[in-house]
């Protein structure tokens, strides 16, 4: 569902209320170059479930070498395994609230600063956060870690407007519909919110390696990241004037179509933003100069899985992590006549 921009003066951040102390998601150890298991999570697509486990992962890969580069590991969006790994539905519900409380605000922010970008242990933090504490004046270790946090989510230099109240009891609202706060959502709902996440991260992270690979781009010049942006819109079903919304859709679209022949029209997009990028490329990118009319099933289905192979691999290869691909919000019926 679009959102329409919220003035300043009106939003408040809301982040809920809990009786314990700040407490740390610890990382499950998850294989991050691994699909996300689970009823709740978001239906894998073939070639990019496949593209990610083959990443070669040898440091000599990197483009920057030094592991305490601070791009590593970093997420515009919490990475939807942070909502999956706790062991209990408790304290799921907790992480989904907390982000459905902060979502809004944090769109609102990466919208004007499409670097931003967080540690996974700080979005576990996040999501995890006990504000009760907050506005009160103390020099604790956990109130100044409460601050801090708030800091990074709406830095007060920056949003001076911006309150904070309790939301501690009041409903959790997603797609207009209201939901019981404590409580996981039902499955599709949460299913919804991760795929949005995936999608979100997906988006900037595509935008962001592009910007590092593409051969001659001057990020400082306003009309070459607007004419990128318009290239790169085409690889999306959802009509895109700008990158912060996301429409939750009816059924699987765009990179995350059904059939082939249907994806195939956003691959072919994919392929030519990839091919301006440094370094070889893989033989079948020639086909990107066809249209999708004159390109047989077979070379389309190649062309899906190099594309999504060579995406993956240049994301390690910039940014040291595992990249948050393409995923369907909707299970499909494989049809192997059709390649799907």
């Amino acid at each position: 569902m679009y959102v329409h921009p919220i003035p300043l003066q009106h939003i408040v951040l809301t982040i809920i209320f809990s009786a314990s102390k700040l407490q740390n998601f610890q990382s499950s150890g998850r294989d991050k170059f691994a699909p996300l298991l689970g009823p709740l999570a978001p239906f894998v697509i073939p070639a990019w479930c496949t593209a990610l486990q083959a990443v070669d992962r040898s440091p000599s890969l990197l483009v920057e070498v030094s592991k305490l580069s601070k791009h590593f590991g970093h997420y515009v969006f919490p990475d939807p395994g942070l909502f999956i790994s706790p062991a209990s539905d408790e304290k799921k519900a907790r992480c989904i609230e907390s982000w459905l409380r902060a979502r809004n605000a944090w769109l609102l922010r990466a919208g004007d600063e499409p670097s931003l970008a967080m540690s996974a242990q700080n979005w576990r933090d996040l999501l995890a956060i006990d504000i009760s504490g907050a506005q009160e004046m103390g020099d604790t270790k956990a109130a100044k870690r409460r601050q801090q946090l708030l800091d990074m989510l709406l830095p007060r230099s920056t949003f001076p407007e911006v309150k904070i109240r309790s939301s501690f009891g009041e409903p959790l609202v997603w797609q207009g519909k209201r939901y019981l706060p404590g409580v996981l959502p039902p499955e599709n709902i949460v299913r919804e919110i991760l795929w949005e996440l995936y999608e979100l991260n997906f988006t900037f992270e595509l935008l962001s390696l592009d910007a590092r690979a593409c051969i001659n781009f001057d990020a400082t010049n306003y009309s070459q990241r607007i004419e990128r942006q318009a290239i790169i819109s085409k690889c999306f079903a959802r009509p895109v004037d700008t990158f912060k919304y996301i429409r939750i859709p009816s059924c699987n679209s765009g990179l995350a179509g059904a059939d082939l022949e249907e994806r195939i029209y956003h691959v072919l997009p994919l392929v030519r933003i990839m091919q301006s990028w440094k370094g070889d490329k893989p033989a079948i990118f020639s086909l990107s100069t066809q249209s999708p009319s004159e390109i047989s099933q077979s070379h389309a289905k190649e062309l899906e899985e190099a594309a999504a192979k060579y995406y993956c691999q240049q994301f390690f290869n910039y940014f040291g992590r595992a990249a948050q691909v393409p995923h369907r919000l909707f299970p499909i019926k494989v049809n192997l006549a059709r390649f799907s």
